[in-house]
């Protein structure tokens, strides 16, 4: 999926709240706590804002278990950035983000 493909989701508030509960339950899976009322999110900008706290915490404290959180999340390695995922916080939510999204755009197009 391409990014001009994905820009017409990144604008709706139902996507961006259904990618909020992804990123929640694949992190549940895995042990990760993450509280945050996905009814209060106001676009793909706030989304990454609460995120991204999460994961730089996470790169501090649990680095082993991050790396089998983005598994669960689905990102391959290369797209990591070059010194690794947690070299750049910022990049790393907009990638956990995007393929959270994706998840939730490819579920939708399938599940009809």
């Amino acid at each position: 999926m391409n990014e001009q493909q994905l820009d017409k989701y990144r604008n709706d508030l139902e996507f961006i709240r259904q990618t909020a509960q992804q990123f929640i339950r694949d992190c549940e899976r895995l042990g990760f706590q993450v509280e945050f009322d996905v009814t209060q999110l106001t676009g793909i900008i706030h989304l990454q804002m609460y995120i991204e706290p999460y994961l730089r915490q996470w790169c501090k404290e649990e680095n082993s278990k991050l790396a089998s959180l983005l598994y669960q999340i689905d990102i391959p390695e290369h797209h990591y950035p070059e010194r690794g995922p947690c070299s750049d916080i910022p990049a790393l939510t907009s990638l956990v983000v995007k393929r959270e999204l994706i998840k939730v755009i490819l579920r939708k197009l399938y599940s009809t």
